[in-house]
């Protein structure tokens, strides 16, 4: 003969629409009570713009928000990924001094070895977005890349 619990599961709350609704209610959620920084406005404010925090959903009803530990700024896992091109560079596997010689020096061996690499355009975005001001980036020297900024190129 099986037991019954008169109060059911003890993890489940026993009026889930009007536990739900409450906790809705609460104030701010201070985030260094779990491991965070920053604080959110208001637990269902949603999404806030200075928010770490997901949005708050209940599961049961799409009107609801839940509390969520994903953060809404995913710009660092995108920016894992677009360095990624630097791995398979064919300057990563020669010497460096190729691209990045002294005043005056030939620049021709690391154009040379640009043109033949599969992530020219991408050095090339990157050398311009983040304003590299030494070295050949993209098959290009300095000077060139600051010729294309303005226009000449």
């Amino acid at each position: 003969m099986a037991l019954e619990n008169p109060i059911g599961n003890p993890l489940e709350p026993q009026n889930r629409p009007q536990f739900i609704a409450e906790f809705n209610t609460l104030g701010p959620v201070d985030d260094s009570m779990i491991g965070g920084t920053a604080t959110s406005s208001a637990v269902g404010a949603g999404t806030d713009a200075g928010s770490p925090l997901g949005p708050v959903v209940d599961d049961t009803d799409p009107g609801r928000r839940h509390l969520s530990l994903v953060p809404n700024d995913f710009d660092d896992l995108f920016d894992a990924v677009e360095d990624q091109w630097q791995d398979r560079a064919l300057c990563a596997q020669t010497d460096p001094e190729a691209f990045f010689p002294e005043k005056g020096g030939s620049t021709r061996e690391a154009k040379r070895i640009c043109q033949g690499c599969e992530v020219k355009s991408e050095c090339l975005e990157y050398a311009l977005h983040n304003d590299e001001r030494f070295g050949i980036w993209g098959g290009l020297s300095e000077r060139e890349r600051r010729r294309l900024k303005r226009g000449i190129i």
